[in-house]
């Protein structure tokens, strides 16, 4: 985990957290998002960064799958019920406004800790990200996983009226032909990220939905300063 904080840091104030996944390449993003907040941009908010033990490949697609998704549940009480909680006793944290990113398999997970939000006492993110969600890869049946558990969001809708958070997913216009070969007659990444909109628009869910016209993940760092700027602005 890596921690960056914001500038003129105050022990005194509270701060949200924007939560980055995949952090063996986010935490390069650290540095311009920074810079935003430095320039008068964005409002401070704290970076914190997840990645994997040095010595596992974090680039690695299996290794992504195995742990964002095979063992996407036991990642999410982690961050749910240790790691956000850590990070309280350490700095004074705006839950309410934190917001939790993931892309691809990651989006998978940032998907999964959406709809499982509900079973959890704590209350860590306000906000989900979820980009180019690559549903696809939970049809692998050695993941011992239901996909029938994510076209259902996780049964959430079942279990509540309305959804309290606010979401944005995001994808790239291009990127269907990135992983054709993956399919296997399943939905393509953008079909299932427009089937996941539709679902939450159905529901009335505070939702925004944005396509880049870029591949897989080259929109990942537009993306991001802009999410810092609309989410978090200068008041």
């Amino acid at each position: 985990m890596h921690v960056t904080l914001p500038p003129d840091y105050d022990n005194s104030k509270t701060y949200p957290v924007f939560f980055l996944t995949d952090g063996v390449w986010r935490f390069g993003n650290c540095t311009e998002l920074r810079s935003v907040m430095e320039n008068g941009e964005a409002a401070p908010v704290i970076l914190v960064s997840l990645g994997y033990d040095y010595n596992i490949d974090g680039t690695d697609n299996d290794n992504r799958i195995t742990y964002f998704i095979q063992k996407g549940s036991m990642l999410l009480d982690f961050i749910t019920d240790n790691l956000m909680p850590y990070l309280g006793e350490n700095y004074s944290i705006d839950y309410t406004n934190s917001t939790l990113y993931g892309h691809s398999n990651g989006g998978v997970f940032t998907h999964e800790a959406l709809f499982q939000s509900d079973l959890y006492e704590n209350q860590p993110f306000g906000n989900y990200i979820i980009g180019s969600p690559a549903f696809w890869n939970l049809y692998h049946e050695e993941l011992g996983v239901d996909p029938e558990d994510y076209s259902n969001d996780y049964g959430y809708f079942d279990r509540n009226d309305t959804l309290d958070k606010k979401v944005f997913l995001c994808g790239g216009t291009l990127e269907d032909s990135d992983y054709s070969e993956y399919y296997n007659g399943h939905d393509t990444t953008l079909e299932g990220l427009e089937k996941l909109n539709q679902r939450l628009e159905s529901h009335n869910a505070n939702v925004t939905y944005q396509l880049y016209h870029t591949h897989h993940y080259q929109y990942i760092p537009e993306m991001l300063t802009a999410y810092l700027k609309q989410t978090y602005p200068v008041t």
